[in-house]
């Protein structure tokens, strides 16, 4: 799990037969942009989760089960991209997550756990890593006016940054 300075930060799974290193722009391009914003912080969430579930060695992708918070489209393509949990069937939103409701007004949790046999690790957003504006204008969907969708597109890519500049255990409370 690196990260240097100037670079994006990468991951490692055990695949079927060898270890995959994942860097975030692969998990971007498959993604693309709508959700950027969500993609890094549910990428960095996984740079957390991964290593404390298994601290010895990457752990293996098909062994690997998801609970989500949120149902975004840019978290559940990250999870995907890592963990194949979507695909495989092993996938969940339970939007009723009590952790991390930072989205006034939204049926969400920004938090998430990530299981493999009898253990378990999950992770909580901090609360101010996303600025409030970001929420306000989510939470405005259909009504935001053109200039509001281009601020948003905007601070989804400046968190974006942000969350990749930052170390995951500095963004994330555990569960």
């Amino acid at each position: 799990m690196t990260a240097t300075p100037g670079t994006r930060p990468t991951l490692t799974v055990a695949g079927e037969e060898d270890l995959i290193d994942i860097g975030f722009d692969a998990v971007a391009a498959y993604h693309g942009q709508a959700a950027l914003a969500m993609l890094a912080v549910t990428f960095q969430a996984l740079r957390l989760m991964l290593p404390a579930l298994s601290p010895e060695r990457p752990m293996k992708r098909a062994d690997l089960v998801v609970v989500s918070g949120h149902p975004g489209p840019g978290v559940r393509d990250a999870f995907e991209f890592v963990t194949r949990a979507v695909t495989r069937g092993v996938y969940t939103v339970d939007r009723s997550l009590p952790h991390a409701r930072l989205c006034p007004g939204a049926d969400m949790s920004y938090s998430w756990r990530v299981s493999s046999g009898d253990r378990s690790v999950g992770v909580a957003l901090r609360s101010g890593v996303v600025p409030d504006r970001f929420f306000e204008l989510i939470g405005r969907g259909a009504a935001r006016s053109d200039d509001e969708n281009a601020e948003l597109s905007a601070l989804k890519r400046r968190v974006a940054d942000d969350v990749l500049a930052a170390a995951p255990d500095t963004l994330f409370d555990r569960l």
